[in-house]
């Protein structure tokens, strides 16, 4: 680390070892464009990316110019330009993306992969000890200045498991083939006292839709109401399909369920 947050010795290492990998780019000959693209976006930019988040607010106009030559060589690799071509038109003949540009997305990565931890996860902490100082801003503090805009709200926290080791997980019973378990099926559908829920999905006139019938003992009833039916256009065909249409209404007739325990749940699909 750099005590001063100049970084220099950072920049110029990235730099380095991305010009080596863009000039063993330029040395294949005969491809395609659209590849020698891939190749550039796949084995170029990475190694040049590699830790930008660190020293990327140090990359400015005098130690950017060893980072402008490996995009200068990547793209005259891929288009076949002069050497006299500036940077950016080369860059945009290229069709690849700025410096700058990779450097924040792979900032807003960051910044959104620690905000999608679990709380448990000590690096969450890190966010918790950001300091602001007037002198020497961190790279982290940086970064948190430019997304405080992100909403973090609506940021879905990702937990290392779908369901804890230690839950009790639910016992499930497949049918549809002739058998024992399809007979045990048909018997729990009759009694009075299993949730029953039938589920549907459709896909017409390029629109895909669902809906279901909800059927609650009496005993789990809310407000005396045993019945719930719902039917729901989700979207056009684009986007959706039956099979994903039949798995959210399986969801939505489980929304409709009371908070129940030991209780056997029947779904015909």
């Amino acid at each position: 680390m750099d005590s001063r947050l100049h970084y220099k010795q950072h920049i110029a290492r990235a730099a380095t070892k991305g010009l080596g990998a863009a000039m063993e780019l330029k040395r294949l000959k005969g491809m395609a464009p659209s590849t020698t693209r891939q190749l550039f976006t796949a084995m170029v930019a990475p190694v040049v990316d590699y830790a930008s988040n660190v020293w990327m607010h140090a990359c400015k106009t005098a130690s950017a110019y060893a980072v402008h030559r490996v995009q200068r060589v990547g793209a005259q690799a891929i288009i076949g330009s002069f050497t006299s071509v500036a940077t950016g038109v080369a860059e945009a003949e290229a069709h690849i993306a700025t410096i700058y540009e990779r450097f924040w997305r792979r900032a807003s990565k960051l910044w959104v992969d620690i905000h999608t931890l679990p709380r448990t996860n000590p690096v969450r902490n890190l966010l918790r000890r950001i300091k602001a100082f007037r002198r020497f801003i961190s790279p982290l503090r940086r970064i948190a200045d430019a997304c405080k805009e992100l909403p973090r709200d609506a940021m879905e926290t990702i937990q290392p498991f779908a369901l804890a080791p230690w839950e009790e997980r639910m016992q499930a019973t497949l049918g549809g083939q002739e058998g024992e378990e399809d007979d045990k099926i048909k018997e729990l559908a009759k009694a009075g006292w299993a949730v029953r829920i039938a589920t549907s999905s459709s896909a017409r006139n390029d629109l895909v839709g669902m809906g279901g019938t909800v059927r609650i003992p009496i005993s789990l009833a809310r407000a005396g109401k045993i019945i719930e039916a719902f039917s729901v256009t989700l979207g056009t065909t684009e986007e959706h399909n039956p099979y994903t249409a039949e798995l959210a209404a399986i969801a939505r007739g489980l929304k409709y369920l009371p908070e129940m325990k030991y209780r056997v749940v029947v779904i015909l699909t």
